[in-house]
């Protein structure tokens, strides 16, 4: 069995938000957004997102966002670069699997999806990862992410948690 990434479409919404819920029952993830699945599928700023599907049946998804000064990755990406501006920067976020799916791959070929998206519109990738999410961590290495420091990420119910932010290999890179 194998899956298939493609954009993402409106139908897919109502599978995904059930996918999600399942995913935060097993791993807490995401901390915030599962009261309302089919809002935080949808995030604001959203440039693309992308289905993972089996059996034209959805199994994960993944979406990029604009960046902005207030995403902590944007704002570590901006202490580590001359760069002033986030024109050309975007975020890869809600990245999730069906429990039930996992081991096939669909979490590595959405990233890559973004990868490619990003370097079709010259865009830099910066994101965080919650350090518990060691798997995730394992998968952004493997594609030659680079780790740019760490931080104390705060969620909106107060919890605080330790994160580390990433930069995705530009273009070309080996």
């Amino acid at each position: 069995m194998t899956a298939v990434i493609r954009p993402r479409r409106p139908g897919d919404l109502d599978a995904l938000a059930d996918v999600l819920v399942r995913v935060h029952a097993v791993d807490g993830y995401p901390v915030e957004g599962v009261e309302h699945p089919r809002a935080w599928l949808t995030p604001p700023r959203q440039l693309a997102a992308w289905t993972a599907l089996v059996s034209d049946t959805p199994i994960g998804h993944i979406a990029v966002v604009k960046a902005n000064r207030d995403d902590d990755a944007a704002a570590m990406w901006l202490r580590y670069t001359p760069r002033s501006e986030l024109d050309s920067v975007a975020i890869p976020v809600r990245l999730f699997v069906d429990p039930k799916h996992r081991r096939l791959g669909a979490a590595k070929q959405l990233m890559v999806a973004v990868l490619e998206y990003a370097h079709a519109q010259a865009l830099v990738l910066v994101f965080d990862v919650m350090l518990k999410d060691r798997a995730a961590i394992q998968l952004y290495e493997t594609l030659g992410c680079q780790r740019l420091g760490t931080f104390d990420h705060r969620h909106s119910d107060g919890l605080v948690e330790p994160a580390a932010v990433y930069v995705a290999p530009p273009a070309g890179a080996a």
